[in-house]
């Protein structure tokens, strides 16, 4: 057989046959496609070695060193570079003859430069070409410094052959290496050597080995600068090796051409060395002579073993850990000790390395069963081992697993009850705990888990469907056990469920599966800081059961509590009211009986059961609305004794509304529950209404004391405001324009005198007061007709006479022109201040809100409507409607020139006669607008026509105002 042709033989068999010792595919490098797909050479050494073993050395030829190549900057040139036909000089004249230019030496050599002598240049240092270019610069120029700089290098040609991704001539630098040559043709094929490139120049041969760039730093040869003309070859891949294992570099090598085998040690070292220090294993992979694979470990280190196609495996003698213990769970550092400072389990564990809610009575020890190697868990009581109890001993390799209080709510989450009730099927995305546990049942159909009083329990719970905690998915059969030994626990816990508890016995399990105390006891519920179910003691007092007051919340409703208590002797429930805030002051208590429910509640829901009359009242109006939160949660009957004992407190208070009471309570703690009395409040005339309807007036001042019962109201009566609450704005043409506050009674001559008077160009003709109550009256009369509207319409179509088609859509349109417009609200007024001081009558009072503006002396009429072209024309006295109307181009044919009518700059409105029978002059001022309504003959099929008119009038009068405002 031929040398060399058996590792041939063997890869092609391999990569006939695919994989034999690993389906896993190599890792993706980055780099280009080429170098992402694993060799023939890789996949045959991947498939001996079962794990992904690359070529070394290839990295080095990836997209950056393509993209950057021979091309990079050189750096600052020195002045020994020697010149040649191609480089590019930058020359700079100063003084005499002053220019910055770049000339490029020619092909004779020469550099010719601009009114100079040409100058040979090729051949020369940088530095000579300075010297001789100053000179020739001094004699051509006096006074002229001469400056020469290398702008570009020249380009050489280099053919590069071989086992290269882009063979062929490659421009590149005069600076550059065979390295740069090589990346400038794609760099080297994994199929292509890298410790045999071959450089031809004049008749001569050097060899190039890339490995020692790579492995020692040192650039050997692979930096030597290129010639133009020069000739680089990559010879086909040579003898390889292979080295895998814990090593830092696994890879596969390529041996030195004509270098002989290499021992176990050099590949070792090649290889970057062991991972772990230490003894370990040396296995040869070798290739017979008909291509067979042999295995031998290496005893001698240093023998020259290793030849072309042999793989090298290293394994560590042992690979465990000695002289540990491990503690996980709820603690704070979890992980492993030391065991040899850890030789029980009080050593191991103590108070302070537990995290927050630790769960106590029930931990797990798993140990190694030294008969078999296999790992066992058992239970371990955690408070006997804080407390001291249990000193046991922990072997080497034992670890504790701590349970806080996350960890046993999930025993009683829906996905462990599902299973539990007979779904042996858990969800595909199923953490390992419930696999283990679905596990567990099915192989154990008939075991005390599956058939006893934990799967029956579950049929009568309901469980929160939480994410499973760490701890149950790194140790799934810890959830197994933890149902094993864990008790149902109805009462005297925050959250009925399973209970783990460690008993003591590593087989018997939890004996009493269901505890439920018999014992008298209460329960605490709602707006409390422990809710839950506790011992009713001898002689235990309402006041007791809530610690003196400091069980209750902070934002608790201070005024009712209820006890709900089963009276055994009638079968019914009774509901007790208690004030939380006299129990806490020792000024009220009850005695407890067994069963008692004491409910606490949240102000702010009680605010949100008891709202104020008016937004019920909104509420009502809008539909019906949603009942609060806490009403839907509570005992409907509890919710009622709430709105039996509410007393209503309305006025100056910051939270108007219903206050539920216990029993009669002072004033002063009613309105504390209320917010406190606002700013503007008259504590001296405070009004209370009894539930018998006596009324009676109140000074908080002396009788804070008094108190109130349920179904009483209170009102707080504020004090008499001098100032309204919203101020008015004054704008135009007047000195001081803004926003005044007003008081009770002012009128608008004293708002234009306070803000300084009308100036010399203001029309009060033309006034404009705004107000949002008749803005509103407006709106909500353009509201009801457009209902009226299209109830005639309807009315029309349901007679069945035929309605023209265009006429209902007409009318439609209209109703919605109704619904969208938006009045302004503006009411006539007087506003010349000289008028009013003689006619005081006539002098408006003013409203929060209010809106005045004082227009600008005008010069214009506007006519506006249904005109040709709606526009301002110039005021002219004695110019008549017919006149403005000319100007506007006259009325279109959809005009109603006989409900033409004239807006006066102050508001009011005043028909105008446009027929030829009933012609009458009109006097005209400044400022007015002409308005031309539309015509409602479209609408002559409808009992509505008369109707139309005025709407489509009072439509144009909106109009009107809105550009007279606007303008």
């Amino acid at each position: 057989m031929v040398p060399g042709m058996a590792p041939v033989l063997w890869a092609c068999a391999v990569l006939a046959a695919g994989p034999t010792r690993t389906d896993q595919p190599l890792p993706q490098s980055p780099g280009s496609a080429a170098n992402s797909i694993a060799s023939p050479l890789e996949a045959a050494f991947s498939a001996r070695a079962g794990e992904s073993l690359r070529q070394f050395g290839y990295d080095l030829f990836g997209p950056a060193a393509d993209a950057a190549g021979a091309d990079a900057a050189p750096g600052a040139i020195q002045g020994d570079y020697v010149l040649n036909t191609g480089d590019a000089v930058l020359v700079t004249l100063r003084g005499q003859k002053s220019f910055s230019k770049r000339f490029t030496i020619d092909r004779n050599g020469q550099l010719v430069v601009d009114d100079l002598r040409p100058l040979t240049a090729a051949g020369l240092t940088l530095d000579a070409l300075r010297r001789d270019l100053a000179a020739a610069a001094a004699a051509t120029w006096p006074s002229t410094d001469a400056f020469a700089s290398l702008a570009e290098v020249r380009r050489i040609g280099v053919l590069v052959t071989g086992v290269v991704r882009r063979p062929g001539r490659q421009e590149i630098s005069a600076f550059a290496t065979v390295l740069d040559a090589l990346s400038a043709a794609g760099g080297v094929e994994r199929g292509g050597s890298l410790r045999a490139v071959r450089l031809m120049r004049a008749g001569g041969s050097v060899a190039i080995d890339l490995y020692a760039l790579q492995i020692a730093g040192a650039s050997g040869n692979a930096d030597m600068p290129l010639r133009d003309g020069d000739r680089l070859f990559v010879p086909p891949l040579g003898a390889t090796v292979a080295v895998a294992g814990p090593v830092k570099r696994p890879g596969i090598y390529e041996l030195p051409p004509g270098g002989g085998p290499l021992s176990a040690a050099e590949l070792r070292d090649l290889a970057g060395g062991s991972l772990r220090p230490g003894q370990g294993r040396l296995l040869r992979f070798g290739i017979g002579p008909t291509g067979e694979e042999t295995t031998e470990e290496v005893a001698d280190a240093e023998a020259k073993r290793f030849a072309d196609g042999d793989l090298l495996l290293l394994a560590p003698q042992r690979e465990d850990r000695r002289g540990e213990v491990r503690l996980e769970g709820h603690v704070l550092r979890p992980g492993p000790r030391a065991w040899s400072r850890a030789k029980t389990l009080p050593g191991l564990l103590s108070r302070t390395d537990l995290r927050p809610d630790p769960y106590l009575p029930f931990a797990a020890l798993e140990s190694t069963i030294s008969a078999t190697g296999a790992r066992e868990l058992r239970p371990v009581a955690l408070s006997a081992v804080l407390n001291g109890r249990d000193r046991r001993d922990l072997a080497e390799g034992d670890t504790l697993y701590v349970l806080g209080s996350a960890d046993v709510d999930f025993l009683t989450s829906e996905p462990v009850l599902a299973i539990l009730r007979g779904d042996r099927q858990p969800p595909q995305d199923a953490c390992p705990g419930l696999v283990a546990l679905a596990r567990t049942l099915a192989a154990e159909p008939a075991g005390p888990l599956a058939t006893g009083p934990q799967a029956r329990a579950a049929a009568t719970l309901t469980g929160a469907r939480t994410p499973c905690p760490p701890l149950f998915a790194a140790v799934p059969d810890l959830l197994p056990l933890a149902l094993r030994h864990s008790v149902l626990r109805l009462t005297g816990v925050p959250r009925p469920g399973f209970y783990p508890v460690a008993d003591g016995t590593e087989s018997a399990g939890a004996r009493e599966t269901i505890v439920e105390s018999q014992a008298p006891q209460y329960e605490l519920i709602g707006h409390v800081r422990h809710p839950g179910t506790r011992r009713l003691g001898a002689g235990t007092t309402l006041r007791k059961a809530l610690g003196d007051g400091k069980l209750l919340r902070r934002d608790v409703y201070p005024l009712l509590g209820i006890v709900e208590r089963y009276d055994r002797r009638t079968l019914t429930r009774l509901y007790l009211p208690f004030s939380p805030q006299e129990v806490a002051a020792g000024r009220a208590d009850r005695g407890l009986a067994d069963g008692d429910r004491i409910h606490l509640f949240a102000a702010d829901d009680i605010r949100s059961l008891e709202k104020p009359a008016e937004a019920a009242t909104d509420d009502k109006a809008d539909g019906d609305s949603e009942p609060a939160m806490l009403a839907a949660v509570l005992d409907p009957a509890i919710v009622a004794v709430i709105g039996e004992r509410t007393v209503q407190v309305r006025g100056a208070v910051r939270d108007p509304g219903g206050y539920p009471v216990a029993d009669r309570t002072p004033l002063e703690s009613l309105i504390a529950a209320a917010g406190g009395l606002s700013a503007d409040a008259d504590p001296t005339v405070a009004e209370l209404t009894a539930v018998n309807g006596t009324r009676s007036s109140i000074d908080l001042s002396r009788d804070g004391s008094r108190s109130v019962g349920p179904g009483d109201a209170l009102r707080i009566n504020p004090r008499p405001q001098a100032l309204e609450s919203r101020a008015v704005a004054i704008e135009g043409a007047v000195r001081r324009p803004g926003r005044y506050d007003i008081g009770r009674g002012e009128t608008l001559s004293s708002l234009i005198a306070r803000a300084g008077g009308l100036l010399d160009d203001a029309y009060p003709a033309g006034a404009v007061l705004t107000r949002e109550s008749e803005r509103r009256r407006e709106k909500e009369q353009f509201q009801r007709q457009a209902r009226e509207l299209e109830r005639t319409l309807a009315l029309e179509m349901e007679k069945g006479e035929p309605v023209k088609a265009e006429n209902v859509a007409l009318a439609r349109q209209l109703a919605a022109q109704l619904r969208g417009a938006e009045p302004l609200g503006r009411v006539v007024v007087e506003a010349d201040p000289a008028v009013l001081r003689g006619r005081p009558e006539l002098d408006p009072l003013l409203e929060p809100d209010d809106r005045i503006l004082i227009p600008k002396r005008p010069l214009t009429v506007a006519v506006s409507g249904e005109v040709l072209h709606p526009t301002a024309a110039q005021f002219v006295s004695g110019k008549t409607a017919e006149d403005y109307l000319g100007e506007a181009g006259g009325t279109t044919r959809d005009a109603d020139t006989g409900r033409s009518f004239l807006v006066l700059p102050d508001g009011r409105a005043r028909p105008l006669a446009l027929s030829s029978w009933n012609h009458r002059v009109d006097t005209i001022p400044p400022g007015s607008i002409l308005v031309v309504p539309r015509d409602p003959r479209p609408f002559d099929g409808l009992d509505a026509t008369k109707a139309v008119g005025n709407i489509l009038s009072q439509l144009a009068i909106t109009a009107a105002s809105i550009s007279v405002i606007t303008r």
